[in-house]
């Protein structure tokens, strides 16, 4: 448990832009640790999009839960987070005694996140390729559709998308 503990600790240091920026970070250690195969991954990130709350922080949760129960979510959950809090007061600190532009920082950390969010949806994308998954990617175009042309809260979009999935994979 303290191999699993330390290595969401770790992500947590290494991770930003969110949870999809570092989802390809978090993929890459969870195999190489072999916490989960490819596809438990890939049903953990599933869960982890329907439940509320950052994508990082459920799947910690979901990770730590499905290997030692109660203790090992709420540990997951809590190292993941440890490293966010010190960075806001590094950061802080950093900001009041070098009299930084707050705007100009955030700025300059655009493009970083564009790029790691890019790099997940590729190493997500990968997977459903290969195996010709079809279903997903008509869910994905789907959900897509529906997000850029409507003006639909996500909730009903993701709802919706799961029972397609519910409906396509009963079938398939």
């Amino acid at each position: 448990m303290l191999k699993m503990i330390l290595l969401f600790f770790q992500i947590g240091f290494i991770s930003f832009g969110g949870g999809w920026a570092s989802l390809g970070i978090i993929k890459q250690l969870i195999l190489e640790n072999n916490l989960l195969t490819e596809t438990a991954l890939q049903q953990a990130i599933s869960i982890s999009q329907m439940t509320p709350g950052p994508v990082a922080v459920n799947l910690a949760t979901y990770i730590g839960y499905l290997k030692y129960g109660l203790l090992g979510a709420t540990l997951n959950t809590i190292f993941l987070v440890i490293p966010a809090i010190i960075y806001y007061y590094i950061a802080k600190w950093l900001l009041s005694k070098l009299k930084l532009n707050r705007k100009n920082i955030m700025q300059s950390l655009k493009l970083g996140t564009i790029i790691l969010i890019s790099m997940t949806f590729l190493s997500v994308l990968k997977p459903v390729l290969l195996v010709k998954d079809f279903g997903s990617i008509i869910i994905a175009i789907y959900a897509l559709i529906l997000f850029t042309k409507t003006k639909l809260d996500p909730i009903y979009i993701i709802l919706s998308s799961a029972i397609i999935g519910m409906i396509l994979f009963s079938i398939i």
